[in-house]
């Protein structure tokens, strides 16, 4: 095959690897999901504070910093051609840095090809072991690296999550890109190339912790090029045979030490920024390490993790990832026309293990799996993405054996491997844009209410408050939306308990989004307070209603006013205004229920409680607590420190009273006061007054 045709196929499989991970990107996967947006809000920052330059992020539970870099980057170039920040930019990050994992699969299938055939001249050894049946010491042939970068290309498992804005897609470049320099490095002596190798292994910790294990492999498979080189300088030493020279082998040592020294020095500041920060970056490792359990459990984890991240390439049954987010649940990571070259790769590659390439093949695949058989919900498939780069690779050998299985018959066997690919290509674009990308399940894995109602709430202007029930303001897909259009933060507060507003004549619309599967009591107390709110109602894919938006307009006054009018002062500029007393009687076993209606004069300085009392006061006068609640308001969902003037809460509490109540008076009561002890006085609230006992 001419250097030409390969160009072309080169070309042309870029194209339709292209095509399947930039169609359709602005709608499939839908919504933007939660650990994109963290990222998101990184990126974001990144691009728009000039201070703001993490070496690893502390967002939730730390993560590496370098697809927040590069989604930046993106960012800027999208904007500076009329988009927005936002998940299509983010997913064309991931589908770029896909692109580019395949070109580098491509890279060192070639460089294996090259390091094949340089080994091929060298007189045959105990060290490299001839090939059986007399086939010749070449064994990649010109087309095994168009062969793996085609897997790859068509590998649904890579295709999935080069359309996902988060950082394991970069796994497989740092991978490939890694064994590329030091074999490069190694064939050729070329320094660049050892440092090319260590700047990658350095990347690897920067990347995602399913890489931090690249730079062991390195090491490894380095260490053990250098003994197949002492081994064959010993072994032809004083014989015929031609033995690699003493001066290559240090100069390869050598280059060894310089990639070493490279990653080192890259590595230092994130690896003292771990020093100082050891909890926070090993706080994920340690929830999701299997071995933090029990040592007869840890070893049945161990057990079951392998098995399942072992078996998870298939093809037959459901052994993948059960997480609708990751995958079409249950589906293997190949289908059945990509694992049949898997399996055959995988055997002569285990047949052939002596020979550097072939083992530096297993060695990455094996490693790149380990992080999903040593944590939690094996097989995880993003955990394990990494591993995709050298199962592409092993079926590209699967390929290159039978493109090369016996010369009388190489033709039709040759147009097996075009059915092969062609087969497995076309069963991954129907299982990802048709099976998976129409499951209903995606609209909450996804976000997609969420994401939608953000946008939304980002087109208000700036001046018009936003609150928000129950409490969805610090979910980071919000907060991007509203980061990104310099909106400030909704008021967060959950309407079950406590329902804040303006308490006089507004100058500016203000809006209440309501998440409705949650929260179902806000409505109805917009209604009552503010008739002639508009609201616009937010459906998931199944027509169920997700959200409400009400719009309160301007210039209205609340028409509710409370039941009980009391208009009593109680310290730090809060007065109880009144409050609703449902019911006028008590009864032994109920529920007290009432609702206490608090106006801010200024704006509190303190987080106060609020301790609710039923006391008794017998004949004899006696006085005795007979029911308390104790909490913050709005069960701690909006505090007092938190509060604005002009507003009024309408604050829920309940109080369940004792099985038996004995004559007498009873006063309920209630105050405000601090875990430190200060308290404001106590408030009288009513009385009720039982004549006998019940």
């Amino acid at each position: 095959m001419s250097r030409t045709t390969r160009w072309l196929l080169f070309v042309t499989i870029m194209l339709l690897a292209a095509a399947l991970r930039f169609w359709h990107l602005d709608q499939t996967p839908p919504g933007f999901y939660r650990d994109e947006s963290v990222e998101g809000v990184a990126a974001w920052r990144i691009l728009t504070e000039p201070a703001y330059r993490p070496l690893y992020l502390t967002e939730g539970t730390g993560i590496e910093a370098l697809n927040a870099y590069a989604n930046a980057l993106m960012f800027w170039l999208v904007r500076a051609w009329g988009g927005e920040a936002g998940p299509f930019a983010m997913r064309l990050t991931a589908a770029c840095f896909g692109l580019l994992g395949i070109g580098a699969v491509y890279g060192l299938g070639l460089e294996l090809q090259r390091l094949d055939q340089a080994s091929s001249t060298q007189p045959p050894s105990r060290v490299t072991q001839d090939p059986p049946n007399g086939v010749s010491n070449v064994t990649h042939s010109l087309v095994f690296p168009l062969f793996a970068m085609a897997a790859l290309t068509g590998m649904r498992w890579h295709i999935h999550f080069s359309r996902i804005g988060i950082e394991p897609i970069i796994v497989p470049i740092i991978w490939a890109g890694a064994f590329w320099a030091l074999f490069h490095g190694w064939r050729t002596n070329h320094w660049w190339s050892f440092i090319g190798c260590g700047i990658f292994v350095a990347a690897a910790m920067y990347t995602y912790p399913g890489a931090w294990v690249i730079p062991l492999l390195v090491a490894v498979v380095g260490g053990y090029l250098l003994y197949l080189d002492l081994r064959a300088w010993r072994w032809a030493k004083g014989s015929d045979h031609r033995q690699p020279p003493m001066p290559l082998i240090k100069q390869r040592w050598l280059g060894l030490l310089l990639a070493a020294l490279v990653a080192v020095i890259l590595f230092a500041p994130l690896a003292w920024f771990a020093w100082q920060n050891r909890e926070l970056v090993s706080l994920r490792l340690v929830q999701l390490n299997i071995a933090s359990g029990e040592k007869v459990v840890v070893d049945q984890a161990w057990w079951h993790n392998t098995w399942a991240t072992l078996k998870m390439f298939g093809p037959l049954g459901a052994p993948g990832d059960p997480q609708i987010r990751r995958n079409i649940p249950g589906a293997p990571a190949l289908n059945f026309w990509l694992a049949i070259p898997f399996y055959l790769g995988l055997a002569v590659t285990v047949w052939r293990i002596r020979r550097p390439g072939y083992f530096a093949l297993l060695i990455g695949l094996l490693g790149l799996l380990a992080p999903g058989m040593l944590s939690q919900e094996a097989p995880h498939f993003h955990r394990v993405l990494g591993a995709s780069a050298p199962t592409a690779l092993l079926c590209g050998v699967g390929l290159d054996q039978i493109w090369q299985w016996r010369p009388g018959r190489r033709y039709q066997l040759q147009w097996a491997t075009v059915l092969l690919l062609t087969a497995a290509t076309l069963i991954s674009a129907r299982d990802y844009f048709v099976r998976w990308a129409t499951q209903p399940a995606l609209y909450t894995e996804f976000n997609v209410g969420l994401w939608t109602i953000s946008q939304q709430l980002a087109k208000l202007p700036p001046d018009q408050t936003i609150y928000m029930t129950p409490r969805e303001a610090d979910h980071p897909t919000l907060e991007f939306a509203l980061r990104t259009h310099q909106h400030p933060r909704p008021i967060e507060f959950d309407g079950r308990y406590i329902f804040p507003f303006t308490d006089h004549v507004n100058t500016q619309p203000e809006w209440y989004m309501i998440f409705s599967r949650r929260d179902t009591q806000t409505a109805t107390a917009i209604s009552q307070i503010f008739p002639t709110a508009s609201a616009q109602s937010f459906r998931d894919d199944s027509g169920e209603l997700f959200a409400q938006l009400y719009q309160r307009p301007a210039a209205t006054r609340p028409q509710r006013a409370p039941e009980y009018l009391l208009r009593q002062p109680v310290g730090d500029g809060i007065v109880l205004q009144g409050y609703d007393l449902p019911s006028l009687s008590i009864h032994p076993s109920v529920t007290l229920t009432l609702q206490l209606h608090w106006l801010v004069t200024t704006p509190p300085t303190a987080k106060w409680k609020v301790n609710l009392r039923l006391v008794h006061r017998d004949t004899a006068g006696g006085i005795q607590i007979v029911a308390e609640y104790k909490n913050r308001p709005g069960r701690s969902s909006l505090l007092t420190d938190q509060w604005q003037t002009g507003w009024r809460l309408v604050d829920n509490y309940a109080l369940t009273l004792p099985p038996a109540l004995d004559p007498g008076q009873y006063d309920l009561v209630v105050s405000l006061f601090q875990l430190s002890g200060e308290t404001l006085p106590d408030i009288h609230l009513h009385t009720f007054t039982l004549l006998a006992k019940l």
